[in-house]
């Protein structure tokens, strides 16, 4: 059936939805940002480089409310599913919840009370100040880097790299008792057969 504005007739399939799904939709967040992890193995040490770029959405990843943040974490485990010891690289900040202090990075505009001097905050309405600020522009990339030690040679080291959103800090989630999953936003899993180290070594010394 058509509608009338402004002096013209139009179908109603023919207008624009202004639906503004936001952070509401899994499907949107899974699609506004795209992960690759890359390994590459140095003697005893393996360097795991995560690369996360804003794709496809036109303003920092995340944004609007200030309790919306991103959590990177990177497991190495060995064969027989031992995590692997990490020996250089960032940490999710201690206000990540169950993913505090492992290996990983954390997303977010972190704000502090001005009188308190608590952070982070969601109070914006208040005077507070900006401690960090490293989400993701539009159309821009982060890079980190994560080392491990490595297994003995000819074992398997098996890598999970996942990026979550969280809607507020897991404290407040705690205190207001809100049962808000978080959304797996993307998910690498690599694995990479260790070389004796040896290998890395040896033509060092016969060339001495």
């Amino acid at each position: 059936m058509s509608q009338f504005y402004g002096n013209r007739f139009y179908q109603p399939e023919s207008i624009p939805s202004h639906l503004q799904l936001g952070a509401a939709s899994t499907e949107l967040l899974q699609n506004s940002v795209t992960m690759t992890a890359e390994l590459l193995q140095d003697g005893g040490e393996i360097d795991v480089t995560v690369k996360i770029t804003n794709t496809a959405a036109g303003h920092h990843v995340p944004t609007d409310h200030p309790g919306r943040h991103l959590i990177l974490t990177v497991t190495v485990v060995d064969g027989n599913g031992h995590s692997l010891a990490q020996l250089r690289g960032p940490q999710v900040p201690t206000w990540g919840g169950a993913q505090a202090e492992v290996p990983g990075t954390a997303y977010a505009k972190v704000l502090r009370d001005s009188a308190t001097g608590q952070y982070p905050v969601v109070s914006y309405w208040k005077q507070t100040s900006i401690v960090t600020d490293n989400r993701i522009p539009a159309g821009e990339s982060d890079t980190s880097t994560y080392t491990f030690a490595a297994p003995p040679g000819g074992e398997t080291a098996s890598v999970s790299v996942e990026l979550r959103f969280r809607r507020v800090f897991q404290n407040m989630l705690d205190a207001k008792d809100w049962q808000t999953p978080d959304v797996i936003m993307e998910e690498v899993s690599k694995e990479l057969i260790v070389e004796p180290w040896w290998r890395y070594y040896l033509p060092l010394a016969i060339t001495r």
